[in-house]
């Protein structure tokens, strides 16, 4: 994971910590529909909601087209608990994953999924992320 992501999600999980951030409907839309394709299998439709560079990182890291690689992943699909947002980035809880979502021209997408959190103010560790 590149070191300006990882700065991103460190400031997210601090802003975390203190309770700063509030909520986006279509944030949370783009996390509810990303964890409907996943659950339904429909890794065409995830990878769309993917941000684009998080799309091109993946498929330059596993070689294969977005929806081959995302398999490799086993991303889950769980339900979306809690949205908070910051500004041009936001976290979505699921009931078993942690991702990341960032607004793009084309509306929010997900930066990053398949995300654990590491020690205490250390930076989430990611299956699929960009740079």
């Amino acid at each position: 994971m590149a070191l300006g992501r990882r700065a991103m999600l460190s400031a997210a999980a601090a802003l975390v910590l203190c309770g700063c951030g509030g909520g986006d409907p279509a944030a949370a839309q783009a996390a509810s529909s990303f964890g409907a394709a996943l659950g339904a299998g429909d890794l065409r439709r995830a990878c769309e909601l993917l941000a684009p560079a998080t799309r091109a990182t993946l498929e330059y890291q596993q070689s294969r087209v977005c929806p081959q690689a995302m398999q490799q992943d086993n991303l889950s699909a769980g339900a979306v608990l809690q949205v908070e947002v910051w500004g041009g980035e936001a976290r979505a809880r699921t009931s078993s994953d942690t991702w990341f979502l960032t607004r793009t021209t084309q509306g929010w997408r997900v930066a990053a999924a398949g995300c654990v959190p590491q020690a205490q103010d250390a930076p989430y560790m990611c299956k699929v992320s960009g740079p």
